[in-house]
């Protein structure tokens, strides 16, 4: 694809966790960025989505590229009690954001995928040829399927209107800016959350299931950094994998407690609450190849970065919806 088509960006989500971070590295990479608030662009609705396209195109010739970065998450918690939401809110946004791409023109679609969308049975390394062998798992059903709905979307329109595009799969996000109130919080930011008061407070953190489980996380700033670069990745119809680093809940607990010097002591397991997937780990062979740079953040760097952010922060933090 000619460079020239590659310059003028619409970042949806653009003010969120990850949103905002891709905004500041695409800007910073030489991008012409749009990136529309909600009141002004609404996804759900389509609302203001025409007006703002050709706002855009009048002032900067074309709109070239969308990452569509927005979206209604949460963790275990907000998957049980608001699994409607999830799937309406997330498939509206969907399908009013690539039928703009075919109205106005674009020619290349960025997705933000999850790794929700990986099958619930699958227990060891998570491979992009596997996302659609099989069910997705309980606890994440409603959210995995609107990731799984951008995959479909992409081949649609790569038929149909000849839209290029790509899907990241992300791993489990942390890092500034995070959703740390408990509604929507995910696991990093939810125990940031209970330890840090715990260590404030002087009391214990109750913290759900029982450790054991296996999660992978990346820190926001890589992942919003392969989000831009993925900008000139080739069109391609199988996601790519986004990983981290792994560890157990147990460990990754008590890793948090120690940056912010809580006794490790002080944390009590409630197997009663659901661990979720037993292990859910992506491979990141894929990602190498198509981005050999690609080195994030170690995990106890990237944590320290976070909990401290949310301690300077803390009261706007968890005022944060």
């Amino acid at each position: 694809m000619e460079e020239r088509l590659m310059k003028n960006v619409l970042i949806t989500g653009g003010s969120g966790f990850v949103g905002r971070v891709i905004v500041e590295i695409a800007e910073k990479e030489g991008y012409t960025v749009f990136a529309p608030r909600s009141k002004e662009f609404n996804l759900e609705t389509g609302e203001g989505m025409d007006a703002y396209f050709e706002a855009a195109i009048a002032k900067a010739g074309s709109v070239d590229v969308i990452i569509h970065s927005a979206a209604y998450y949460g963790g275990i918690g907000i998957n049980q009690t608001d699994p409607v939401g999830l799937i309406d809110r997330n498939s509206r946004m969907a399908l009013n954001i690539y039928q703009r791409a075919a109205k106005y023109g674009v020619k290349k679609f960025v997705s933000v995928g999850s790794a929700c969308s990986y099958p619930g049975h699958i227990h060891d390394e998570l491979y992009e040829k596997d996302l659609f062998n099989g069910k997705l798992h309980d606890s994440v059903q409603s959210y995995g399927f609107t990731k799984r709905l951008h995959l479909v979307l992409m081949n649609a329109y790569k038929k149909q209107y000849n839209i290029d595009a790509v899907q990241l799969v992300l791993t489990n996000l942390y890092g500034e800016h995070d959703v740390f109130n408990e509604h929507r919080s995910h696991v990093i930011s939810a125990l940031i959350k209970k330890i840090v008061e715990a260590k404030q407070n002087g009391t214990y953190v109750n913290a759900w299931g029982t450790g054991k489980p296996i999660r992978e996380f990346v820190y926001v700033r890589d992942a919003a950094n392969v989000i831009v670069k993925a900008i000139k990745f080739p069109h391609d119809l199988e996601p790519i994998n986004v990983d981290g680093t792994d560890t157990t809940i147990f460990d990754l607990s008590n890793l948090i407690a120690e940056i912010a010097g809580l006794d490790k002591s002080m944390i009590k397991w409630d197997p009663t609450k659901p661990d979720g997937v037993y292990r859910k780990v992506l491979n990141g062979d894929k990602i190498r190849t198509v981005y050999p740079e690609y080195n994030p953040l170690s995990l106890k760097d990237g944590l320290k970065l976070t909990i401290d952010w949310y301690i300077a922060n803390k009261e706007e933090a968890d005022d944060r919806e």
